[in-house]
């Protein structure tokens, strides 16, 4: 996935959000703007017609892929990983130069967990991968009661875009989506071009702090911050990742944070997790904007139970309030 030294490798962006908040605007006002040379896009339709393919063509002739076989997070087969080699490989046979990004467009009833999970045979390529979720910023509030698509697609994303601002004020959305996931960079933007820029266009090593505040709003979400004793060993810290993705399983959202190796002092390195698919660790220079916290975001698990997880374990589990972290994106 992400890693150190891979800064020119081409970016796997899915693009998430449920159904009617704005995915297809989005990506055809980005294909409409120069900066999305050298962008590839793969359509996954939960239906058999190609609607989103259909409109996204008319911006003109791009490569694109589509996944028909419905919801790509529900599949069985490698097609998502047949349909990437294809389009990399078909790019090479042309003596173009390589995609800067391949964009997947989700169905609105994926869940971008078991999606980068598929993804594992493509490590080798060195993709960064990102994911950035539409919120419609009318429904946000009833999209979060129903549907737990809806939670699992905002809590997996990097990039959390705002629709529908004609519509309604975006402050109730972008307060429920950060109860979710504070973690997540939010483009409140209300002119097309420029939403689709920064939605697709997240800048290297920009830094993103926590808000202030009690998060964990909305009612099924757990948002936690673990930290480590000092005794804690680099094998405890590991081992207590481990554990709590078995232990969590499907119910686990969202880590993210940094750990601080013991026997290195200098050394950080950046932890991201989407599900219980964990990026390969990233080290950094520790320092103030890298102190050593995970904030692990969870479905239908509450603290207690966390802490039950490894009662003997040299971590501090505890709800996310009133604390700041700062966490260095990548990608």
């Amino acid at each position: 996935m992400s890693g150190a030294g891979m800064e020119d490798a081409a970016e796997f962006i899915l693009l998430a959000g449920f159904l009617g908040s704005g995915k297809t605007t989005l990506l055809v006002d980005w294909l409409r703007l120069p900066e999305a040379a050298d962008t590839a896009v793969i359509v996954n339709e939960a239906g058999q017609i190609d609607v989103d393919g259909a409109v996204i063509a008319t911006g003109g002739t791009l490569p694109m892929a589509l996944l028909s076989n419905g919801c790509v997070c529900c599949s069985l087969t490698n097609d998502l990983v047949f349909t990437v080699e294809a389009l990399l490989r078909q790019r090479m046979e042309t003596g173009k130069p390589p995609f800067r990004r391949i964009v997947l467009e989700c169905s609105g009833l994926s869940r971008p967990g078991p999606i980068l999970r598929s993804l594992g045979p493509l490590a080798p390529l060195g993709l960064r991968v990102r994911v950035v979720a539409t919120c419609d910023a009318a429904q946000a509030a009833e999209r979060a009661a129903h549907f737990e698509e809806f939670a699992a697609q905002l809590a997996a994303a990097d990039t959390v875009v705002f629709t529908k601002l004609d519509q309604t004020s975006p402050e109730a959305a972008q307060a429920l989506a950060a109860s979710i996931n504070p973690l997540a960079r939010a483009v409140v933007e209300p002119d097309r071009a420029a939403r689709a820029l920064a939605a697709f266009t997240a800048p290297p090593g920009r830094a993103s702090s926590l808000p202030e505040g009690e998060a964990g709003a909305h009612p099924r979400v757990s948002v936690l911050l673990a930290r480590f004793t000092p005794e804690a060993s680099w094998e405890d810290r590991l081992d207590w990742l481990e554990n709590l993705a078995a232990f969590a399983g499907e119910r686990l959202l969202r880590v993210k944070g940094f750990l601080h190796p013991p026997e290195q002092p200098g050394l950080a390195v950046l932890v991201q997790g989407v599900g219980t698919l964990f990026s390969p660790m990233v080290p950094m220079p520790r320092g103030e904007r890298t102190p050593e916290a995970l904030v692990v975001i969870l479905r239908d698990l509450e603290l207690e139970a966390v802490r039950q997880m490894m009662p003997e374990a040299p971590a501090w589990i505890s709800r996310l309030s009133g604390n700041r972290l700062h966490c260095a994106g990548v990608g």
